[in-house]
């Protein structure tokens, strides 16, 4: 089985304040060009990983294909 991590960058590009709330915040797909992968040798060494890049303001996926 193969894991990776997905990452990219958080843009804060919303115009919403506490104070005044002017729309739902809606998910937007990151540009695939932005998005960068590494891969991990197990789930835990993912999680660790991971973790550290939301640390740094990172968006993060765990996947993992299904072969065995």
């Amino acid at each position: 089985m193969n894991i990776w991590i997905e990452y990219w960058k958080k843009e804060e590009k919303s115009k919403n304040t506490h104070a005044q709330i002017r729309e739902l915040a809606k998910w937007i797909e990151p540009d695939p060009k932005d998005v960068h992968k590494r891969f991990c040798q197990s789930r835990e060494d993912a999680n660790r990983y991971a973790e550290s890049l939301q640390e740094h303001g990172y968006y993060v996926r765990i996947k993992e294909d299904g072969s065995r």
